[in-house]
């Protein structure tokens, strides 16, 4: 069931964000606290502390795109180092094959390091379910509203 929803998400996703260019996904809407490149890098980063852990081998990603997409940073924030658009779509497509193949062996295990008041696997990884959810909601809404913005962004 675990790997299902994930599949159903990563695939909505995928499908929301396969025409966003760069400039689009560097856009920040006024009033708004970051933006679609950062809500990707943001969701990257999160699934792989809740799946993989957050000192654990597993996880790949962790200090690649903690610093800049960690909870509490923004793109104003961002050195240039940062992955491009283009890069985290690609980390998005690896990231889902890794949870698919390595999710079964991550179930049951107690976490070296709790994450939001979660100690076990099984929590953060039935979490992080609904957290990408969430940013997936974000991630349409920002893009619906740049579409009806100015098209000379």
């Amino acid at each position: 069931m675990l790997k299902k929803q994930y599949k159903v998400s990563y695939q909505m996703l995928s499908d929301l964000i396969k025409d966003i260019d760069e400039k689009q996904a560097d856009f920040q809407l006024e009033n708004a606290n970051n933006n679609i490149k950062w809500q990707l890098g943001h969701l990257l980063a999160a699934n792989e502390s809740f799946i993989f852990g957050i000192s654990e081998e597993s996880n790949k990603l962790g200090a690649k795109l903690g610093k800049s997409f960690s909870p509490g940073t923004s793109p104003q924030e961002f050195t240039g180092n940062e992955p491009t658009f283009e890069e985290l779509k690609e980390m998005l497509a690896q990231q889902i094959e890794r949870i698919l193949t390595g999710l079964d062996d991550q179930l049951g295990k107690t976490r070296n390091e709790p994450i939001a008041g979660m100690d076990q696997f099984d929590d953060t990884i039935a979490f992080a379910i609904i957290h990408t959810n969430y940013h997936i909601g974000q991630i349409s809404l920002m893009k619906t509203m740049i579409n009806k913005v100015d098209q000379g962004i």
